[in-house]
């Protein structure tokens, strides 16, 4: 529980602001992620990994891999129609599965895989699971393909107070771990947003080898073929939806066939030059 520093009264864990007062607590899944145990057991995994390193003549391409994890930022890849929509509107917001099914925007998902999706989220956040937006952690801008071909790379200004990092994809940690509903994920795999490093030396020390060069080092982090089974990445969670002033740049390979396509790409090429954000062509 956390105290309210307004009137004193206990914040649940779920809860953003104090049921009392109403002061702002701060988003749930950050305060989770600052937890002693969370901390300590992040800490113990990092300096793990990092003695592992010298032991094995790897910590000099370690050292140079941990440096760049601290460059990282969030991506979040999407379709040509979306992407259209939400650079070219200032009163969109970028929102999630269970927020558009339950405003109706879009219809759920296959049966099976709905109920995946709202076990899942409930299993990692309880109550606030409607709340998280989700994206990869990138080293080069790169994404997740499988969930469209554009990524867009979001301003660490727009969501650093309020992300948090889980080692891998939500549906992919569950699994790994034999996590059954009511349980509590070990601690030790999640981090605050300032702490993605040592998240990320947690997880990969062992791919990092005296010859691994810095060139190599955006695919380490992230992986991805086109297909969401195969996918390898470190997941961040974004407590709250977010509009496209939260553009740094978007990602993409500019289409050759189809008039609506070049027209689309034309149009957010356009918008993206005249909010000074880049358009970087794959």
């Amino acid at each position: 529980m956390t105290t309210c520093l307004r009137c004193s009264s206990e914040v649940g864990e779920t809860e953003e602001k104090c049921s009392t007062c109403g002061a702002f607590a701060g988003p749930p899944n950050v305060r989770a992620a600052e937890k002693l145990e969370e901390q300590v057991a992040l800490e113990r995994r990092y300096d793990e990994a990092v003695s592992q390193s010298y032991l094995d003549g790897s910590d000099a391409a370690l050292m140079s891999f941990d440096v760049n994890m601290e460059l990282t930022f969030a991506v979040v890849n999407v379709d040509i129609d979306f992407l259209r929509q939400f650079v070219t509107s200032d009163k969109m917001t970028f929102s999630n599965y269970d927020l558009s099914v339950k405003g109706q925007i879009r219809k759920s998902a296959e049966a099976t895989h709905d109920r995946h999706r709202r076990t899942i989220g409930a299993m990692l956040f309880g109550g606030y699971s409607e709340h998280i937006r989700y994206a990869a952690l990138s080293l080069d801008g790169g994404g997740l393909q499988s969930y469209g071909a554009f990524a867009i790379k979001l301003r660490q200004i727009s969501i650093a107070n309020r992300a948090t990092l889980l080692e891998d994809n939500s549906y992919n940690f569950i699994a790994k771990h034999k996590l059954q509903g009511g349980e509590e994920i070990p601690p030790g795999y999640v981090a605050k947003w300032d702490e993605r490093h040592k998240l990320a030396v947690s997880k990969l020390a062992k791919t990092v080898s005296a010859g691994t060069s810095e060139a190599e080092h955006p695919k380490i982090l992230l992986r991805s073929t086109g297909d969401r089974n195969t996918d390898e990445c470190i997941e961040v969670h974004i407590y709250g939806g977010f509009d496209n002033k939260a553009i740094e740049s978007v990602r993409g390979k500019s289409p050759t066939k189809g008039k609506y396509e070049i027209a689309a790409i034309s149009l957010i090429k356009d918008c993206l030059n005249q909010s000074q954000n880049a358009w970087i062509e794959e």
